[in-house]
């Protein structure tokens, strides 16, 4: 089963990563990575920029463009995981792990169409 884990992040979040626990933050990432690309169920990673963001839709019929970085929420996605795991269960042990679950949520879920790898 593929599951896409979004993490999610707040101004708390930033505050202590720049307050000194970046450190433990990128180790625990590192260790997940590996763990997940040796066993096989990572597909990617990425951290997402939140500086070079654009909204779009339409306004009265018209397209709409705006650049971000964000909405009026106080959170914003930092990056996201996605895991090809046995179960759900799985990839909430996963998303567990991160230190972000101190400071905003962590979103887990589960893709519902895959294409066939070949």
């Amino acid at each position: 089963m593929r599951f896409m884990i979004l993490i999610h992040s707040n101004d708390a979040a930033e505050a202590a990563w720049v307050g000194g626990e970046k450190a433990v933050l990128d180790a625990e990432h590192a260790a997940v990575i590996g763990e997940l690309m040796a066993s096989g169920e990572l597909v990617d990673t990425n951290e997402l920029d939140v500086e070079d963001v654009m909204f779009t839709g339409q306004h009265n019929g018209e397209p709409l463009t705006q650049r971000g970085p964000f909405t009026e929420g106080t959170e914003w996605i930092g990056g996201y995981y996605i895991l090809d795991v046995a179960d759900r269960e799985r990839a909430r042990e996963i998303a567990g792990r991160f230190a972000e679950n101190k400071y905003s949520p962590i979103e887990i879920r589960r893709i519902m169409n895959t294409t066939p790898q070949g």
